[in-house]
């Protein structure tokens, strides 16, 4: 996992002494992950926050849950929309000839996050 540099981290633990406040405006958006639709809001300074109906924080989605890597890939590619779904694919994976040992060819480039 080598794209780390896409990710998007778990916005957590901000404690009760510190006041965050979002001035660009958050919308509501739902995103498919492994079968399952997951709400976040979206904010064009923090990221995605899963949350419930009622807007709360969801707190059962710990940092290596997957919803974080489609929201990472979601916003790489371009954060696409139907409607308020939004809308992501698992990027291609380079296609590569063994040419033996350690030696291999690209054949064809892979998409940006296929190692993530």
């Amino acid at each position: 996992m080598s794209d780390r540099q896409f990710s998007i981290p778990a916005l957590r633990g901000f404690g009760k002494k510190h006041i965050f406040l979002d001035c660009f405006g958050v919308e509501d958006y739902f995103i498919d992950v492994r079968g399952k639709i997951i709400r976040f809001e979206w904010s064009d300074r923090f990221g995605p926050l899963p949350v419930t109906k009622t807007g709360v924080e969801m707190r059962s989605i710990g940092p290596q849950h997957a919803f974080w890597r489609a929201a990472s890939l979601w916003n790489l590619q371009g954060r696409r929309l139907n409607g308020n779904k939004a809308v992501w694919h698992e990027p291609k994976k380079p296609v590569l000839r063994h040419l033996g040992g350690k030696n291999y060819l690209i054949i064809e480039p892979g998409e940006p996050g296929y190692d993530w």
